[in-house]
C-alpha cells in the first residue's frame, strides 16, 4: 500500500471514534502473531534481567546458581537450549 493510501486509511480510522475495546480488537488484528510472540519473549527477558539484578542486592549468587538460572532461561522457540560449560566437560 502506498504512503498516501496508508495516510488515508489512518485518517479514516481516526474518524471512527472507536471505543477502547474496539481499538484493542483492531490492534490485535493488525499486529502479526510473530510480533506478539516477540513482545511476549521480550517481556520474559526483561523480567529475567530484573530478577538477576535483584539478586545483587539480596546477596551474590554462586557461579553454579548463576549457571543454573541462565540455563533455565534459555529457550529458542519452544525448544530448551542446553550447553555445557568448560568446567563441566
Amino acid at each position: 500500500m502506498s504512503t498516501a493510501g496508508l495516510n488515508n486509511l489512518w485518517t479514516y480510522i481516526k474518524g471512527l471514534s472507536l471505543s477502547y475495546s474496539d481499538r484493542q480488537w483492531l490492534a490485535e488484528h493488525l499486529v502479526e502473531p510473530e510480533e506478539i510472540e516477540r513482545a511476549k519473549q521480550r517481556k520474559k527477558d526483561e523480567e529475567f534481567v530484573r530478577e538477576m539484578r535483584a539478586l545483587q542486592y539480596e546477596g551474590q549468587p554462586t557461579a553454579d546458581e548463576m549457571k543454573r538460572m541462565i540455563r533455565e532461561s534459555h529457550y529458542f522457540d519452544s525448544n530448551k537450549v542446553s550447553s555445557q560449560y568448560a568446567d563441566e566437560e
